[in-house]
């Protein structure tokens, strides 16, 4: 009997500039993408959202996390990749030679579903793989080269949860581009970090939440509802 679809979350990881280099450069790349998500993913405890439990496949200079219906949506954007991606990404540049430096392009998508582990299906599968693989996305971060990080998320999604508002993504520049392909054509909402700082990276004595509020040297600081110390930095 076939495992039947559920409402899941699908995140698409993607390393950028994972081409260039040696073989070494290439595997240390993708080593560098399984400890950033193990970061984000242990610095993420709150028994509400219990996001370390969530089917994870790694498939070498990219990365598919499938998250249950059970995760607020917001939370997954504002706490786990606005916030703990960024936190992880700057710990794990921190200590690397700047040749192997990680940048991430992250793409969003839910939908119905099918996890038949090691293998997953679905549409929000295709359109993550599709909209991280978007032409405009990737000269988004050619022209951001002091950023680490670009998001981009499904209309269905932008519409149903980042327009509501909730955990403050309301406040984030998103902006909608086409994303052609030769069986996907949709339209994405884009975010990249203005500025052309780089993130900071948070040494000892700094807490992750105070370097978090400064990453992309975002324009907007503010508080959302939830657990104390849940601070966001994000650009208009």
């Amino acid at each position: 009997m076939s495992t039947l679809a559920l409402a899941r979350t699908v995140l698409r990881f993607d390393v950028v500039g994972s081409g260039a280099g040696d073989r070494g450069r290439q595997v240390l790349l993708d080593r560098a993408l399984e400890s950033v998500l193990d970061l984000a993913l242990d610095a993420v405890r709150d028994p509400r959202y219990p996001i370390g439990s969530s089917f994870r496949r790694a498939d070498g200079d990219s990365a598919t996390l499938v998250i249950e219906a059970c995760i607020a949506k917001a939370w997954i954007v504002a706490d786990f990749v606005l916030r703990e991606i960024p936190i992880a990404l700057s710990e794990v540049n921190r200590v690397s030679n700047p040749e192997h430096r990680l940048r991430l392009r992250v793409a969003i998508d839910h939908g119905e579903t099918v996890v038949e582990v090691p293998h997953v299906g679905g549409d929000p599968v295709v359109a993550t793989a599709r909209l991280v693989d978007a032409p405009r996305f990737r000269q988004a971060l050619v022209d951001s080269p002091a950023q680490d990080l670009g998001l981009i998320v499904s209309d269905r999604f932008y519409t149903e949860v980042v327009r509501r508002g909730e955990r403050g993504l309301d406040q984030v520049g998103f902006r909608p581009i086409h994303v052609p392909a030769k069986d996907f054509r949709r339209l994405g909402w884009l975010w990249v970090p203005p500025g052309g700082e780089p993130a900071p990276r948070p040494g000892r004595g700094v807490k992750p939440e105070t370097a978090s509020v400064k990453i992309a040297d975002a324009v907007r600081v503010f508080r959302v509802e939830g657990p104390p110390d849940v601070v966001l930095g994000l650009g208009e």
